[in-house]
């Protein structure tokens, strides 16, 4: 079988190792010639000619419908509506130009999508394709075993680690509502009540403290434990407009805060709670670094208690929590062993089941395990 891959990246720029291990996640079945495209440059005219038994679309191919140059991107690839292959869309975002993206994906005769959100919200998410095309739930990302392996010959334990709480997040704008003002806000809540209790912390959200590679399992490793929240959006905007109108807010009046934007959209904009596990749980886990969140859902994965420290929507205990992390190396530990076990051992959360469901929709082997 012949899989075309189109993907999206800057080129000579450093791909995450989460991204990359996704993005090829097809080498891990067998019988398929997979080539891989990154559409960030002019595709070649042999790639339009040649015959493709699937097309898959990547979640940083997808990405570019929030573009600027959106309308000449689809241009570009408005070939691909002709053919008559397997077309699968891994898009992940899904409520940001929720509504472009599933007027993209009809367009060009998508057959199935990987989706990060169960047949709940699909509906509102693809008032198109919901039942047109074929949807499998996946998550945003999964155990890389690169990084189990790597951090298994550098594991310390809890005890023995020199910093008591890492964070990296980036300050996310207004138009991913309350749960993107919540990760912004929770480095600078525990970085505040660490500071008071003595605690020795690396949490930044500067774009220049961003750390990529083998740099990021260090950071995990080097840490007692590691804080955040659930990945996602808790706004949804169908066509960008959201977003469009907080810009003329902010171009008005640069001062104004969340909540005074907020009052100005209309009722339940940020009603949505689209938010799911992300990659970085599953790299904490991996690295056997304990977790402090914010309760959520998880997707049914991380429960609170067993497989992180949970910390209250508004904070209210997190007075707590830190205290904990300062005196409970003992308690830390046994959450970050059971993580461990339940996720990493279990086998469940690992590429191969993203490369199985890949299988079942080209309708080849599954991969080896």
């Amino acid at each position: 079988m012949h899989v075309l891959v189109l993907y999206w990246h800057p080129v000579g720029a450093e791909m995450r190792p989460a991204v990359n291990t996704h993005l090829h996640t097809l080498d891990m079945l067998p019988d398929l010639e997979v080539e891989y495209c990154n559409a960030y440059v002019e595709l070649p005219d042999e790639v339009e000619r040649a015959h493709w038994d699937a097309v898959v679309l990547h979640t940083t191919f997808l990405c570019m419908r929030w573009s600027d140059a959106f309308t000449a991107y689809a241009l570009r690839i408005a070939w691909l509506a002709k053919r008559e292959c397997l077309k699968i869309a891994i898009p992940q975002d899904e409520y940001d130009h929720s509504e472009i993206l599933d007027e993209w994906l009809y367009s060009l005769g998508v057959t199935h999508v990987f989706s990060n959100f169960d047949e709940g919200p699909r509906k509102l998410l693809y008032p198109i394709l919901h039942d047109r095309a074929s949807f499998s739930v996946v998550l945003t990302g999964y155990v890389n075993q690169e990084i189990v392996e790597s951090a298994r010959a550098q594991l310390l334990p809890i005890a023995e680690r020199s910093v008591d709480v890492v964070y990296r997040a980036a300050d996310l704008p207004y138009w991913f509502g309350a749960n993107g003002q919540r990760k912004v806000a929770i480095g600078r809540l525990v970085a505040r009540g660490a500071d008071e209790l003595g605690l020795k912390t690396d949490i930044s959200s500067r774009p220049e403290d961003t750390i990529y590679g083998d740099g990021w399992t260090r950071f995990l490793l080097s840490s007692k434990s590691v804080t955040g929240c659930e990945t996602g959006s808790t706004a949804l905007d169908r066509r960008g407009e959201i977003q469009a109108s907080i810009r003329a807010m902010l171009a008005a009046d640069s001062a104004l805060s969340f909540t005074q934007v907020a009052a100005r959209l209309p009722a339940g904009w940020d009603d949505h709670p689209l938010t799911a596990i992300g990659p970085r749980h599953f790299e904490a886990v991996a690295t056997k670094t304990c977790q402090i969140l914010v309760d959520g859902h998880y997707s049914g994965i991380l429960e609170a208690g067993r497989h992180y420290v949970g910390i209250a929507a508004d904070f209210s205990n997190l007075s707590d929590v830190l205290e904990r992390v300062r005196d409970d190396a003992p308690g830390l530990q046994m959450i970050a062993d059971t993580a461990y076990e339940d996720i990493v051992g279990s086998g469940q959360y690992t590429y191969a089941r993203l490369a199985e469901q890949f299988a079942t929709a080209l309708g080849t082997r599954p991969a080896a395990r």
